[in-house]
Formats: structure tokens, C-alpha cells, sequence
């Protein structure tokens, strides 16, 4: 795998993060960590060291950001449903509004 390709995954995990969408993002950090692996493989024995920390600390900047992500997701979720708790049925089902 080339830099190039390893970069592409990186920015393509970070925007499924940004956008919230945890699904596209999981899978995209499990090609990116086989992806790395492959890369290491390939690459020579005092090379390897390296990539595999590289790309161990750029993939723990992802799961960082998506802690917090949904962390605040978890905090709008929980405010959206007290405020429901406490308003007038208007006789449908609850909804919630989260703001980007």
C-alpha cells in the first residue's frame, strides 16, 4: 500500500467521523489498520517500527475525535429527552433535533 492510499483512508475515516457516520467509519478503520499492517509487511525491517507507530497514532487521533463525538451526541440525546419528558403529549411519538 502506498502513502498515498494510506493518506486517502485517513481523510476518508476523518470525514465519515465529522459527519458522524460511525458505521462507514468503522469499517474504514478496520481496512485502514490491515491496510497499515500490509504496508509494514512490505517495508524494510528498520522501516517497519515506524510506519506501524505512525499509523497506531494517527488511528488513536480518529478514536479520539470519536469519543467526543459521541459523547456530544449522548449529551443532545439525553437533553432532547428530558425536554420531551416534560412537554404536552401532542399525541404522536417523541422526536429529537440535533444540531450539527
Amino acid at each position: 500500500m502506498s502513502n498515498l492510499e494510506s493518506d486517502r483512508l485517513h481523510e476518508e475515516l476523518q470525514c465519515a467521523l465529522t459527519a458522524r457516520d460511525f458505521e462507514t467509519a468503522r469499517t474504514l478503520s478496520r481496512m485502514l489498520g490491515q491496510a497499515i499492517i500490509r504496508q509494514a509487511s512490505a517495508a524494510a525491517p528498520r522501516d517497519r517500527a515506524a510506519l506501524v507507530q505512525q499509523g497506531l497514532s494517527r488511528l488513536q487521533e480518529h478514536l479520539n475525535l470519536a469519543r467526543v463525538l459521541r459523547a456530544h451526541l449522548a449529551a443532545q440525546l439525553q437533553t432532547n429527552t428530558a425536554v420531551c419528558l416534560y412537554q404536552a403529549n401532542p399525541g404522536r411519538g417523541h422526536s429529537w433535533r440535533f444540531d450539527a
